[in-house]
């Protein structure tokens, strides 16, 4: 290959995007995949392998494919899943340390309660929490805590997606949600063998999406979340509203987020840091080292003109440390997570074409036909099966209109629930 190598590690869901955005920026993009678990769509779908000159199979033997992606001479290793991070950090240690995050720090990168005790070391406030495979031990920190009566979160140590989290309001029923999950496989294939649980942390949920090198960060964008419950389900995305860089109005929001890159070690590329804005400031609820999912990147470009995958291109060409603090935001952008209350057959996908007539729709993303098959509503990739209207306009009021506007015609929704629908 005579163009600049950048491989991806398992280049799942808006890692996907990287590859053409390489092959017209100049570079050869290569594939190194290590997976034969659970088959996810839409996660998995996006990956295609024609899109990459080499796809560069891992079967276990890391030096091996050490050997095989260094003939190619990579200039960048980077990671399409948290799952891949293992392997990313050592291909990038060994191929590409200009790149490379600290590896004495890798478990905080991947491991939610490690991550927390990271990020309370270096100073930062964080939710109280344990992370055990003994009940008792989570009976006796409840005591010690005076969380008795509080609300809390039962979640895996390691997953993405809010899949596998689960509430326990006023802290009712956590011992079967710690015993229903221990020993467990997600959809993504991870097994718990132990259980993250904490209190549960209210106020406005935000995202910070980045681009790092060389430990300086870059704000592409900020996100803010609405969730409605759902069951028992920690809750799920309603929408998604892209933020101004604003610093008078989310310094605090983005201090707390960039110093918790730093304590975890994040150095270079990516991240989607999500953080709890409390009446007591914010707190972290997770930092997600990778591009943020769902094909929000995209999504971006149309509120900023650029993306975490803009400036990754940037990062590759050398031009990290030109990358700015911050973006400009051009229009107000709203993502709108269509959603099933059952899961089953759709009847009537149509009643989603009435929303072409909103003043701010913009595009679709996946919307789901008549005739697909849908989980409900219950994570992100749940939702997923549903699709999402993206919506655009220069009054934001007219865009929250329109949001509505789409729930509204949701109600009409028919999912067939009986048994062998088809």
């Amino acid at each position: 290959m005579n163009k600049p190598v950048v491989a991806v590690v398992r280049p799942f869901s808006s890692s996907a995007l990287l590859a053409p955005a390489l092959r017209e920026a100049g570079f050869s993009p290569v594939a190194v995949m290590d997976y034969d678990g659970p088959a996810l769509a839409p996660m998995q779908s996006a990956y295609d392998p024609s899109a990459y000159d080499a796809v560069i199979n891992h079967h276990g033997d890391t030096d091996e494919t050490i050997e095989r992606l260094g003939a190619l001479k990579p200039v960048a290793v980077f990671h399409g899943a948290e799952a891949a991070l293992e392997l990313a950090q050592r291909l990038t240690d060994a191929l590409a340390p200009a790149l490379s995050n600290d590896p004495a720090l890798m478990d905080a990168r991947r491991h939610k309660y490690a991550m927390h005790q990271a990020v309370a070391a270096a100073g930062l406030p964080v939710p109280r929490q344990i992370c055990t495979a003994d009940p008792a031990e989570v009976a006796a920190w409840i005591d010690r805590e005076g969380l008795d009566g509080v609300d809390l979160v039962v979640k895996p140590p390691a997953s993405a997606g809010t899949v596998g989290v689960s509430r326990a309001p006023a802290g009712q029923g956590w011992r079967e949600l710690v015993d229903a999950m221990l020993g467990t496989h997600d959809k993504l294939g991870v097994l718990a063998e132990e259980v993250l649980v904490q209190e549960q942390l209210t106020g406005t949920e935000y995202a910070i999406d980045t681009i790092s090198h060389q430990g300086r960060h870059s704000i592409t964008d900020m996100i803010k979340y609405r969730r409605v419950p759902f069951g028992e389900g920690i809750a799920v995305y309603d929408s998604v509203e892209w933020l101004p860089y604003d610093r008078d109005a989310y310094g605090d929001l983005i201090d707390y987020g960039l110093a918790s890159l730093d304590a975890v070690g994040l150095r270079n590329w990516a991240a989607h840091t999500e953080i709890m804005m409390t009446p007591d400031g914010p707190r972290l609820l997770e930092v997600n080292a990778r591009l943020s999912g769902a094909g929000n990147p995209a999504v971006t470009f149309i509120a900023s003109g650029e993306s975490q995958v803009t400036r990754t291109i940037d990062l590759v060409r050398g031009l990290g440390p030109d990358m700015p603090p911050g973006y400009t935001l051009r229009r107000n952008v709203m993502a709108v997570f269509l959603m099933s209350h059952s899961t089953g057959i759709v009847r009537n996908a149509e009643i989603y074409d009435q929303a072409r007539d909103l003043p701010s729709y913009h595009s679709p993303v996946h919307v789901v036909r008549t005739g697909d098959h849908v989980d409900a509503s219950t994570d992100i990739f749940a939702s997923m099966t549903m699709g999402y209207i993206i919506l655009a306009h220069e009054d934001p009021e007219q865009i929250q209109a329109d949001r509505e506007a789409i729930r509204k015609i949701e109600k009409d929704l028919v999912v067939d629930t009986s048994e062998g629908a088809s």
